[in-house]
């Protein structure tokens, strides 16, 4: 046996709660390239001569590039964070880790040390 169910219970488990993290991680990250925008068109308004325009152009693509990335991150992980956040799903998951719980603690009986303890001397 290659992998114990309760270590694949555990990583699944972990991924969900990752999950959640990657995806807020990626949706700040736009935000925050969001942000630079702002910043940019200020730039570009009071640029000075063309050159210095390209330059912030530049820019701009590169940010809006890394945008794109960040809210594509946040996309591929919606629906798992949209899962782990519902409501109607936190019975679910109470349910998996309880089942985690005793698949491990069966586990350690089954995989550990046995003695036989006689009942009669």
């Amino acid at each position: 046996m290659e992998r114990r169910p309760s270590e694949i219970i555990t990583e699944f488990l972990t991924f969900l709660e990752s999950s959640r993290n990657e995806y807020e991680s990626a949706y700040e990250d736009v935000g925050k390239e969001d942000s630079r925008v702002q910043t940019f068109l200020h730039d570009m308004e009071f640029a000075k001569d063309k050159g210095e325009r390209s330059r912030i152009a530049t820019r701009l693509q590169q940010s809006r590039r890394t945008r794109r990335k960040a809210k594509d991150r946040a996309k591929l992980y919606e629906h798992i964070h949209n899962f782990y956040a519902d409501r109607q799903n936190q019975g679910f998951l109470k349910a998996l880790r309880r089942l985690q719980n005793e698949q491990a603690s069966e586990e350690k009986y089954l995989f550990g040390p046995r003695e036989f303890k006689k009942r009669v001397d």
